[in-house]
């Protein structure tokens, strides 16, 4: 998604001394960049976790024998309860040269834009979660293509992969978890109102690429923004 490009000298209307930007901007920077490396490098937050999910037992927070990160151990049966990134599956479905969008009935970003996508299911291949949400967020059939975008946002412990999909038929409607569904051109796609940083990381792409008439994977990594619901 598109990265935040504000200017970090500018306060609430006051006028700002020419003299002192480059210094202000400076440290502003190395301040931002110091905490992005920080959030980088800090042991994963565990989610509170109180009692053993197999005996009932109260849990340990410790770092097991041979690990070396913290984790939910039970000291009556000895299970070790790990957790790990989620993984986020979306389409970004195509009709004649526009995009399929939803706009979210639900927390976070309610009201706001995004192609759809969602967690991951058991026992399904990440195609078949990519298919499956399109039907539950937008009630529309698609043919699933090449795996488009990947995503790593490691502040949230997540991990975002896009197919690229042809609708099938134009017969959609809003699922339960979207107020709206629609197609969209790249003119009329509502940057302002998109979600998520992934997601319209993944339009612009889209859009570069097909100027372009090439498809490449792209990969990378979303780390923390002044502006966390976008993470």
């Amino acid at each position: 998604m598109k990265e935040p490009n504000r200017s970090h000298c500018v306060g609430k209307g006051k006028p700002v001394s020419v003299a002192t930007t480059p210094e202000r901007c400076a440290k502003r920077i190395v301040k931002r960049n110091a905490c992005a490396l920080e959030s980088m490098h800090r042991p994963p937050v565990l989610p509170a976790m109180k009692y053993c999910s197999n005996c009932g037992a109260p849990v340990e927070h410790r770092v097991p024998p041979g690990d070396t990160l913290p984790r939910h151990v039970c000291p009556a049966c000895g299970s070790i309860h790990y957790q790990n990134p989620k993984v986020v599956v979306g389409a970004l479905a195509e009709w004649d040269g526009r995009i399929l969008l939803c706009r979210r009935a639900i927390e976070p970003r309610q009201g706001f834009w995004t192609l759809p996508a969602g967690f991951m299911e058991n026992r399904e291949t990440t195609a078949e979660a990519a298919a499956r949400e399109t039907l539950e967020e937008a009630c529309a059939r698609i043919q699933v293509g090449a795996l488009y975008t990947l995503f790593d946002i490691p502040h949230i412990s997540q991990v975002h992969l896009v197919y690229r999909a042809q609708l099938l038929d134009l017969d959609f409607r809003p699922g339960e978890e979207s107020l709206d569904v629609a197609l969209f051109d790249e003119a009329d796609i509502p940057w302002r109102e998109i979600a998520f940083r992934s997601i319209e990381r993944t339009l612009r792409l889209y859009f570069e690429d097909r100027r372009r008439g090439h498809w490449p994977l792209h990969t990378g990594s979303i780390l923390p923004s002044t502006n966390p619901p976008l993470d």
